[in-house]
């Protein structure tokens, strides 16, 4: 890949709000296009920039974003704690507006330094994201804009695809 990648999360926190607008028109722009082809294209991207961006390096999405646990992780993280997973679930969580169980604020409480202190027993949200190798990359675009703030990886693989799309800024 021959793009200069953006790491800095300051600039890339500014970048977005100067970009709101184009990203919202791209977002217009990508759905029509076949999605099968902007997998294809978004999957290459993804290997591309996980070999170059380190996340573990980051942990800005666990500062920002509140996780979803299933049952499975709640389990878990309540061993991990020693505790009953209701009382994991009583002490640690919230329900959102839609009823879905996440933990109680950002950052997460298992960052530390930047690196999560539970990597190999991390939520099943915090393995999958930024879910930029799942298909369907098209329906999912309001979250990507959402993520293109907060991502370094989901930054520059919308930045390349608007140039390998040919999108006019």
């Amino acid at each position: 890949m021959n793009y200069p990648l953006e790491t800095n999360l300051l600039k890339i926190k500014h970048l977005a709000s100067v970009r709101e607008k184009e990203n919202y028109r791209f977002r217009t722009f990508l759905k029509g296009k076949n999605d099968e082809k902007v997998d294809r294209i978004v999957h290459r991207l993804h290997d591309e920039l996980i070999r170059q961006i380190d996340c573990t390096l980051c942990g800005n999405c666990c500062c920002q974003l509140s996780v979803e646990l299933y049952p499975k992780d709640i389990a878990v993280l309540a061993h991990l704690e020693n505790i009953t997973p209701e009382s994991y679930q009583e002490n640690f969580c919230r329900k959102d507006e839609n009823g879905t169980i996440i933990l109680n604020v950002p950052p997460c409480r298992y960052l530390e330094d930047k690196k999560c202190r539970i990597y190999e027993n991390r939520p099943e949200e915090c393995r999958f994201f930024p879910y930029t190798y799942k298909k369907g990359f098209i329906f999912r675009l309001l979250a990507m804009i959402t993520f293109y703030e907060i991502c370094p990886i989901v930054f520059n693989l919308m930045e390349i695809l608007k140039d390998e799309l040919r999108f006019r800024r």
